[in-house]
């Protein structure tokens, strides 16, 4: 059922179209005049103060790109976002005027319906919708507001990646083959803790098919891309959690990460993406997997987090107690980061690297000390990783693959060549675990051991990674290259999983793609990375605003 929105919240949007498209216009007037300002007082730096300096630096990136507000604005993405503020509301905005009966869940729910039935057709980042059943849940929360008896994510919506079973709904693998699979019986653990914090789940979110690859294109529902530019990937395997945020389809999204699936589409994708450490979010007994959080804003990323953290009855490896998120957090002065490039792994594009060196500079004005490290990690321990994958469930998900490959994306066989017939006996195991062991003792004698607070790596090589780069086998290339990993500098840090990191977005960095950058701590350090993306998220000019809104083009 499509809900369509009554005369007194149409008027409603009528008013927010008309104030929302006044306050664009007038921020267009003077961004340009006002990062021109910067730059010319920052040529003349000993007369800035600190916060000066690192705005001029941070905005560097957009004056670069100044003709993308300007695209934007005559596109009907931008005229979708100005007709539908609410669909790119924070948190915190949206809980203030649920409260003060500004607006409600359902006039939310409603917008972001009607912008999906608008724009997902060019997206397409969507498995299933349950409007019904959300409409139900946005009604309830509206007359918990009115009764003052809110909870945390009260009528928010969260998109649910199609890996996270809910009872009454399909969870598919982004396969035929489970595509007629009977509806899930009970929620997993973060279902219920989303349902008690008083979360609305309106749909759920495309994946590669077996959450394989760096992208979604799958027989069972085709192609996603990143609402940025629409030839490009948005990243996998969290891929339609990180277009829809992107598209604003919902405010908040789930993700899971084995590989990079949270990380790489917050970097296609511009958004803010938690990669907890192993058991922080009750996920499951796979070691290399977590579920974690992923939001527009890291304010609403720790709203997020803050909600499916800690242990649950449903899985054994959950960390106790619970660990709290807290909303703010002191400065950066006196931090030492250590910033490796990853080489080995894959070589970043120029573009990339200017980018995260703005950053680096940003830091720097900011009171850190920053340097450059090496990790030791290389692509040739790629497969080691991939066998120790194999090696869990993972590997026995691939095997009931091998048994329907006339039902597969053609793309699915080529991998399945490869990896099916892996060995993934003991003598694998030991050589994962021998990995394990070497990188870890490399990272605390490089980094941490040396007294760095933080690490900084790319998250990819290239944003340029084509959203139909998977549909067909034609190209015959190898395993990295052909998921797509072979451009992501992510898969390292599921194997060292007591690392906690947080993906935070560099801007745009090259045709019209947004990046992004891993921020890891040490293990177990989940707050460090925190106050890291909280001061990074105040220093960085966001996305989302002033007229920085994908173009759907």
């Amino acid at each position: 059922m499509r809900f369509r929105p009554e005369a007194r919240a149409y008027e409603r949007s009528r008013c927010w179209s008309r104030l929302c498209r006044r306050a664009t216009a007038r921020a267009r007037e003077v961004d340009m005049d006002k990062t021109k300002t910067r730059f010319e007082t920052a040529n003349n730096a000993m007369e800035m103060d600190k916060r000066s300096v690192i705005a001029a630096l941070m905005a560097a990136p957009f004056v670069l790109k100044s003709g993308l507000a300007a695209a934007a604005s005559d596109s009907p993405a931008a005229e979708a976002a100005s007709t539908a503020p609410l669909c790119y509301a924070s948190v915190d905005e949206l809980k203030a005027m649920f409260q003060a009966g500004k607006a409600s869940p359902v006039d939310l729910l409603k917008a972001q319906i009607k912008r999906i039935e608008a724009l997902n057709p060019k997206v397409n980042c969507i498995t299933y919708t349950h409007f019904d059943q959300a409409m139900k849940e946005a009604q309830e929360s509206e007359a918990r507001y009115r009764r003052g008896e809110a909870r945390p994510l009260e009528g928010i919506t969260v998109a649910l990646k199609d890996d996270a079973s809910r009872a009454g709904w399909k969870t598919t693998q982004g396969s035929l083959l489970f595509k007629d699979a009977p509806p899930a019986t009970e929620n997993v653990a973060i279902v219920d803790m989303l349902e008690a914090a008083g979360a609305v789940m309106p749909f759920q979110t495309t994946v590669p098919e077996f959450y394989l690859f760096v992208g979604a294109s799958t027989r069972a529902f085709g192609t996603t891309r990143t609402p940025w530019n629409l030839a490009y990937s948005p990243g996998g395997s969290s891929a339609g959690s990180g277009a829809a945020l992107a598209a604003g389809f919902a405010t908040l999204a789930t993700g899971s990460d084995m590989g990079g699936s949270i990380r790489l589409p917050a970097s296609q994708n511009g958004i803010y993406g938690f990669r907890p450490t192993f058991g922080r979010v009750a996920s499951g007994e796979v070691p290399m997997a977590t579920n974690g959080p992923m939001a527009r804003r890291f304010d609403d990323l720790v709203h997020l987090q803050n909600a499916i953290v800690g242990p649950s009855e449903k899985c054994m490896a959950a960390i106790r107690p619970r660990l709290d998120y807290p909303a703010r957090y002191a400065d950066l002065s006196g931090w030492r980061i250590a910033v490796d490039w990853g080489a080995d792994i894959a070589e970043v594009t120029p573009a990339m690297k200017d980018a995260m060196l703005r950053g680096i500079e940003a830091l720097r004005a900011a009171g850190c000390v920053v340097d450059e490290v090496d990790c030791g990690f290389s692509k040739k321990d790629f497969n080691t990783y991939a066998h120790g994958l194999m090696a869990t469930s993972i590997g026995v998900l691939v095997g009931i693959a091998n048994g329907g490959r006339d039902q597969l994306s053609p793309y699915m066989t080529d991998i399945l060549d490869q990896v099916a017939g892996a060995a993934a006996g003991p003598r694998e195991a030991d050589a994962t675990e021998a990995l394990l062991a070497r990188w870890h003792l490399q990272v605390q004698q490089r980094v941490y051991g040396k007294g760095y607070r933080i690490l900084l790596m790319p998250t990819m090589a290239t944003s340029l990674v084509g959203a139909d780069m998977f549909k067909s086998k034609d190209s015959n290339v190898p395993l990295l290259e052909g998921s797509g990993l072979a451009y992501a500098l992510t898969w390292p840090w599921n194997l060292l999983n007591r690392y906690p990191i947080v993906d935070v977005p560099l801007g745009i960095v090259e045709d019209r793609m947004p990046a992004g950058m891993q921020v890891i701590g040490q293990t177990f350090s989940d707050l460090d990375t925190f106050q890291f993306a909280f001061n990074w998220s105040r220093l960085a000019q966001p996305l989302f605003a002033d007229g920085r809104f994908p173009t759907f083009a």
